[in-house]
């Protein structure tokens, strides 16, 4: 699943997507997925869905910049099935601001998604 997300994000972002955490020497803007929870869902005969949360942290040098990101990403994502996604659904959203220019600005979604595995 994490696979087809970040193929899904790669073709629609203007800027790098990592699975996980960014590498050292990566400068922003760039998107990491995160995968934070998961579990099946099982049925009297057969293994059921996945469902899940992916955190998808959107960084850049600016606040706006971040938040723009996010737009896009959640665009792409919010409502979509496709793949082995059932379902996505953004649950929550929040951003990480500093008043300090050196620091890198970060706004972060959410999603909780049914999927098959």
């Amino acid at each position: 699943m994490e696979e087809y997300l970040y193929s899904l994000l790669s073709d629609v972002l203007p800027c790098p997507v990592s699975l996980g955490y960014f590498s050292d020497g990566m400068r922003p803007p760039l998107v990491t997925v995160l995968r934070v929870s998961g579990r099946r869902e099982h049925t009297l005969t057969s293994l059921g869905l996945m469902r899940g949360s992916v955190q998808v942290d959107c960084w850049a040098e600016t606040y706006i910049e971040a938040l723009n990101i996010s737009n896009l990403v959640r665009s792409a994502l919010e409502q979509h099935s496709g793949g082995p996604v059932v379902l996505s659904r953004l649950t929550s959203e929040r951003s990480g601001v500093s008043g300090d220019v050196s620091v890198v600005q970060r706004h972060s979604l959410t999603f909780a998604l049914t999927y098959q595995d």
